[in-house]
């Protein structure tokens, strides 16, 4: 037997160490005749990555296999190759046996072997990779997209907080400025009077700015409840156009109405379907300029009831017109804006007709030419009888004092109000409707003038230091009938949520009034109270 000698021995080794590390390499490595492109040689991990046996790949062209989607590309690559001496590829797509594509690296190279020149062919499996960077660029652009959102988000909470503050403060400067005034002394009757209506005209705008961020509370917090009846929609209707018509004949708008008589009840609130309806057309007549025009339609359409309302005021533009119910959104919202509100109006509007089953949408085409909004309502599947169904009053402007006041002789009323700015105006309404009033401005003096005389009614504030409206009316509560335990009593506050009235109510009192309240309506409470809950004796 012949012994190698060392040069031999090295060859061996070294080719016993190549291919046990062609054999154990982590990439796929083709080896190819560089003359005919044909493969003489294929390690496992490139047989696992794509599916085919050795004998597959033996003495094939790589573009004969299948391994390419695209055999001509290939070819010429391969070409190219056999020029250049060298190929890279950073993600080429391969097909396995079964159809499904690998992202991998790509990297050719032309060696001299024993004379002839070969091809090898490392390939380098980045699919998994590949996929980790798709994923973190998706999760990157929704960082981005989030980040973009809650930056919009950011300023359209700040632009609508300037707005608060700016409507808010518009009417006080008024009301202040008016006060100021009229408490000097130094005005004529007929400035007096002018003085007093807009001190009252911006106390009510006031009011339904605050109304409305209290809506909006209540859908937040899931706590906007409806009342829902059989109602026909066209009494409520008539009422809105009725109280509205003074504003559009002001600014010389042609307001038209036109009322299907064969539409049929909806189930609904009519305090809340009178507010949608409201909402919307002041919406339109706000911003129609002087002289134009709005129509609002009611008719039946198969089963649904549609309300249309159409302006030929300055229209809503395209970016815009998608984002005309969203919270806190308006078209104009800078300083410099024409129109003032909230523009919370639709976006209320849209969320009460949700709550009544129905849907609401807005057409423009384009700014400066009109705006249709629509709303739809499905009929009552049943039939109700006549009878029951509800017919809304129509609308009347808020009362002052006047004959028509329920009179309040012979009663004694308590009055608790830790405010006295508060505590003196409840006073001077209920004394100028004829009751006696005891004022007081704590729980415990309200509880003290009780044993001292005996009252009609009791009207007390709900937040007071020390005792507040909860404590005190629980107090009189485990008072005897004698000493007044039994006394009707209404809570005038200015906590004014659902779940307020349902506390205020439970705890022992029969009226939750929220502030601020008109003097009408506080003279009709106190007189219904007596009635209802009391008989009037003299005390």
């Amino acid at each position: 037997m012949t012994t190698p000698n060392p040069a031999q021995e090295g060859l061996i080794v070294s080719e016993i160490r190549y291919r046990r590390l062609f054999e154990a390499a982590r990439d796929g490595i083709l080896i190819l005749d560089a003359t005919t492109l044909k493969i003489t040689d294929v390690n496992p991990f490139m047989t696992d990555l794509l599916g085919y046996s050795r004998d597959q790949f033996m003495g094939k062209e790589l573009w004969e296999i299948g391994l390419f989607k695209d055999k001509e590309a290939s070819k010429e690559a391969f070409k190219e190759l056999q020029e250049k001496h060298y190929l890279r590829y950073e993600d080429l797509p391969l097909q396995t046996i079964n159809g499904d594509i690998r992202e991998v690296e790509f990297v050719s190279n032309v060696y001299d072997e024993s004379g002839r020149q070969v091809i090898q062919c490392n390939i380098r499996d980045i699919t998994e990779r590949r996929h980790a960077e798709d994923e973190r660029q998706v999760l990157l652009e929704n960082a981005l997209a989030a980040q973009a959102e809650a930056d919009r988000a950011s300023n359209i909470k700040d632009e609508f907080l300037a707005t608060v503050s700016h409507e808010l403060r518009t009417p006080l400067t008024s009301i202040l400025g008016w006060s100021n005034i009229l408490s000097e002394g130094k005005v004529d009757e007929f400035t007096s009077k002018r003085a007093v209506e807009t001190i009252v005209r911006n106390a009510r705008a006031q009011r339904q700015l605050i109304d409305d961020l209290l809506d909006i509370s209540r859908n937040l917090t899931g706590k906007l409840h409806l009342d829902v009846a059989p109602v026909e929609l066209a009494p409520i209707i008539e009422a809105v156009v009725e109280s509205m018509r003074p504003a559009a004949d002001a600014r010389s708008i042609n307001l038209q109405t036109a009322m299907d008589p064969q539409t049929s009840p909806i189930s609904g609130d009519p305090a809340r379907l009178q507010q949608i309806v409201w909402n919307l057309l002041s919406n339109a007549i706000k911003f129609t300029p002087k002289g134009g025009r709005v129509q609002l339609w009611l008719e039946r359409i198969e089963s649904h009831v549609e309300i249309t309302i159409s302006d030929t005021g300055q229209g809503i533009d395209e970016a815009t017109l998608p984002h005309v119910f969203d919270r806190f959104r308006q078209a104009d919202s800078s300083s410099t804006r024409r129109h003032g509100g909230l523009g919370l109006g639709l976006y209320i509007a849209r969320q009460l007709v949700e709550l009544h089953g129905g849907t609401v949408t807005a057409e423009s085409p384009g700014f400066g030419k009109g705006t249709t909004l629509r709303v739809i309502f499905p009929l009552i599947s049943v039939h109700h009888e006549e009878n029951r169904v509800e017919m809304t009053r129509a609308l009347t402007r808020p009362t002052t004092l006047s004959k028509r006041q329920p009179s309040l002789n012979d009663l004694r009323v308590l009055v608790v109000d830790d405010e006295s700015d508060a505590r003196e105006l409840i006073s001077v309404v209920l004394t100028g409707c004829g009751a006696e009033v005891v004022s007081v401005g704590s729980a415990t003096e309200a509880l003290n003038e009780m044993n001292k005389r005996k009252f009609h009614v009791l009207v007390s504030d709900i937040g007071m230091p020390r005792m507040d409206g909860y404590a005190l009316i629980k107090k009189v509560r485990e008072l005897s009938a004698e000493r007044g335990g039994e006394i009707p009593a209404a809570a005038l506050t200015a906590y004014a949520g659902v779940e307020d009235r349902m506390r205020v109510l439970s705890a022992g009192y029969q009226m939750h009034i929220p502030k601020p309240v008109e003097p009408a309506e506080l003279a009709t409470v106190v007189g219904s109270l007596v009635h209802r809950y009391a008989v009037t004796e003299s005390i």
